[in-house]
């Protein structure tokens, strides 16, 4: 019995021994995909109410659900803001506005009212939910499965979302955001699948589109922290490549570089390219990732059977477009 646990624990410490990478977890942000040049510290964020007919209860419940998703997406987007790196150290501010002019044609507020606005709360760029429009539909039928009959059913909600981003100090819209979606549940039971049993109430459904569109404006214009894990090689057999890491993972990668730079030279190929692999993922924690590619290519060329070189390259190459607008700047 103890001879077979002490074959296991051999076999054990032999596989281990043979693994020459381990994971590590990081976190990072990438630039919006569209950037706010923003003077001051405070930014504004308005809802437009838009004033219409109410006199019958079907007026009333269409504005009344076109006023729920707009708070709701109004509200998602200010959380993502106050949370999103890029825009740290600033304040914001939640402002309603109601508008008398037709929804038809979505026209941009006059100078004279931002000019008003940022008097009142200092802020020099307004981010305006021009327009909100939900369009709920449900529908629900039954049908025959084998000898039993079933019932299935669904509701959905259509967004058409209209966002500004005015710059009162140069006078100037600095984005215009059409976004419209789709969003949908649906289920099946042994009875009638309705709004509000077994699935999202009307109010509900719309609430929930309406803070999905302001998730997705928030996506264009303020990133979040994301985590995710990489690769990184640790030869057992290699001491300078254990002291790399060691030094990496107290946060010093400048000074890892310096031994994997040293070690991408080595006449053993298979070691070379560890540590231009581990060079790459170096560059990238820095944020040079032009250079990380380039000693990605570098590792392919020393061995080319390495793991983890197309799929790394694939996020290299993610990373360095969506950086390429800072990466061009002087």
């Amino acid at each position: 019995m103890w001879g077979k646990n002490i074959k296991l624990l051999l076999l054990l410490i032999l596989f281990n021994s043979c693994i020459s990478y381990k994971y590590i977890d990081i976190e990072f942000f990438d630039p919006p995909q569209k950037q706010l040049a923003i003077q001051g510290d405070k930014v504004l964020v308005l809802e437009n109410f838009h004033l219409r007919d109410t006199s019958t209860p079907v007026r009333k419940l269409d504005w009344t659900l076109d006023s729920i998703a707009s708070n709701e997406a109004v509200d998602a987007l200010l959380s993502l803001l106050e949370t999103s790196p890029w825009f740290s150290g600033l304040s914001f501010t939640k402002q309603v506005v109601n508008r008398n002019d037709t929804s038809k044609v979505i026209l941009p507020l006059t100078w004279q009212n931002l000019d008003s606005l940022n008097s009142k709360y200092g802020s020099e760029v307004i981010i305006s939910l021009e327009y909100l429009k939900v369009r709920p539909y449900q529908d629900s039928y039954s049908y025959w499965q084998g000898q039993f009959k079933e019932f299935y059913g669904y509701i959905q909600v259509s967004t058409y979302a209209y966002w500004r981003i005015y710059n009162v100090g140069t006078k100037t819209i600095e984005l215009g955001h059409l976004q419209t979606d789709t969003l949908m549940w649906e289920n099946t039971d042994w009875i009638d699948v309705l709004p509000g049993n077994q699935l999202p109430g009307v109010f509900e459904a719309c609430a929930f589109a309406g803070a999905d569109a302001g998730e997705q404006f928030a996506n264009l214009i303020a990133p979040q922290w994301q985590s995710d894990s990489r690769t990184i090689f640790v030869p057992n057999t290699n001491a300078g490549m254990k002291k790399a890491y060691q030094l990496a993972m107290l946060g010093n990668w400048l000074d890892a570089a310096s031994i994997w730079q040293k070690l991408s030279s080595a006449s053993d190929k298979r070691l070379a390219a560890k540590a231009a692999f581990n060079m790459a993922l170096a560059n990238e924690m820095m944020g040079k990732f032009d250079v990380a590619i380039e000693w990605l290519n570098i590792a392919k060329s020393k061995y080319p059977q390495l793991k983890f070189l197309n799929d790394y390259g694939q996020v290299l190459q993610y990373r360095f477009d969506s950086n390429q607008s800072l990466l061009s700047k002087p």
